[in-house]
C-alpha cells in the first residue's frame, strides 16, 4: 500500500471551498504514478517500451468532502490482476483516519502504436491488497434513452497528456462545465462513476448529452463514437 499527504489548496477548491472532483482526479492520478514507479510498473516498463498505462473506469464515493486548508491521506493499493485489466482502489481520510472519499478504478496498458491493450505486460505483477469497506470494482454505466443535448467543447493543446490523448482530469471538467454555478449552489455530487471508452485526440469536438436527472447520465461522442459514460449522484446542500 502507497500513502500519500496532501494538504488542499486553493487551487483544488471551488468557490464552496470544497475538493473538486478533477483535483481529486488528479491526486489519484499522483499517487498511482508514484506507486507504480516503487512496485517497477512504471515508466522504464510501459513508456520506455512503446506502451502506456490507461484508464478504463472509476467509481468514487463521496463520504464527506475535504475542504481547504484541510491536510488529508490519501491510499492506494492495487487489486487481483486480471491479466489485461488491473483494478487498482482509492481511500482518503482526515488525520484521525477516518474515511473522506474511497474509490475504485479499472486499467489497463496499451501499445502506444497499436493503440490496442497488451496482455501480460510484466513479468510479474504485485500482491493485490483489500481493505474492509472498500468500493467494487467500477460498474458499467447503462445508456438511457431520453438524452438531450447540452453542448459540445473543442479538445485543445493544454487538455492532451504525454500519452497524446484527453486527460482524464479533463474530462471531468468538461462534464462539470455543463452546469452552472447555480446548479451546484443547490446540488452537491456523492457519488460519480465514470467510463472511458475511446481515446479523445487533440482538435476533436466533443458532443455532451444529459437525462437531465438524478442520478444524471452525460454521454460523450465525438463524430458518431461513444467516447465517455459519467454518472453522477447529486445531493441537496442545506
Amino acid at each position: 500500500m502507497k500513502k500519500m499527504n496532501f494538504e488542499i489548496k486553493s487551487s483544488d477548491v471551488d468557490q464552496f471551498l470544497e475538493l473538486t472532483v478533477p483535483a481529486y482526479f488528479l491526486m489519484m492520478q499522483i499517487i498511482a504514478t508514484s506507486h507504480a514507479e516503487e512496485l517497477n510498473i512504471g515508466k522504464a516498463k510501459t513508456l520506455d517500451k512503446g506502451m502506456a498505462w490507461v484508464i478504463t473506469r472509476i467509481e468514487t464515493e463521496i463520504i464527506k468532502i475535504p475542504t481547504y486548508t484541510q491536510k488529508v491521506i490519501l491510499e492506494t493499493y492495487p487489486g487481483d490482476d486480471l491479466k489485461v485489466l488491473f483494478p487498482r482502489y482509492f481511500r482518503m481520510t482526515d488525520e484521525k483516519g477516518n474515511t473522506l472519499i474511497k474509490s475504485s478504478s479499472i486499467w489497463a496498458v496499451i501499445d502506444m502504436n497499436k493503440r490496442t491493450p497488451v496482455a501480460k505486460p510484466f513479468n510479474s505483477v504485485p500482491e493485490p491488497e483489500h481493505y474492509d469497506g472498500e468500493l467494487a470494482m467500477p460498474k458499467r454505466i447503462l445508456i438511457p434513452d431520453n438524452l438531450e443535448f447540452i453542448e459540445e467543447r473543442k479538445v485543445r493543446y493544454s487538455d492532451i497528456d504525454l500519452n497524446g490523448h484527453l486527460n482524464n482530469t479533463k474530462y471531468m471538467d468538461y462534464i462539470l462545465d455543463i452546469h452552472s454555478s447555480g446548479f451546484y449552489k443547490k446540488h452537491r455530487i456523492k457519488h460519480v462513476t465514470i467510463n472511458y471508452l475511446h481515446e479523445v485526440k487533440d482538435d476533436s469536438t466533443i458532443k455532451m448529452y444529459s437525462n437531465v436527472a438524478n442520478p444524471e447520465i452525460i454521454v460523450g461522442k465525438v463524430d458518431d463514437s461513444i467516447v465517455f459514460v459519467c454518472e453522477f449522484v447529486y445531493e441537496d446542500r442545506e
